[in-house]
């Protein structure tokens, strides 16, 4: 499975303390879009990352593509900005996936 993440931003220490997390809790549930060869995740960029780090293979949430829908309808409070998912997995395929 490949996911290309939301956006290349981290917070390392935040990145640890959700490995820490993740150790307890498995792999996360992440909300994506089924783009074919690839899922572009609408959130979770940590989360991610610390399941790639820690062989973990998140488990996804298939969202249906709506190129006017935005985050915020279908994924509150992932972005500080609302974009639509067309401008999302537009930005993604300039991103390398993650392979899992």
């Amino acid at each position: 499975m490949h996911i290309i993440l939301p956006h290349a931003h981290f917070d390392a220490a935040h990145l640890e303390a959700v490995k820490a997390e993740m150790l307890t809790l498995g792999a996360p549930a992440i909300l994506a879009i089924d783009c074919g060869d690839h899922y572009v995740a609408l959130e979770g960029a940590h989360r991610i990352r610390a399941a790639h780090d820690l062989g973990l293979t998140p488990v996804i949430i298939e969202v249906e593509y709506d190129a006017d829908a935005e985050t915020d309808d279908v994924a509150p409070g992932s972005y500080q900005d609302n974009y639509t998912l067309a401008e999302i997995v537009g930005r993604a395929h300039k991103s390398v996936p993650m392979e899992f």
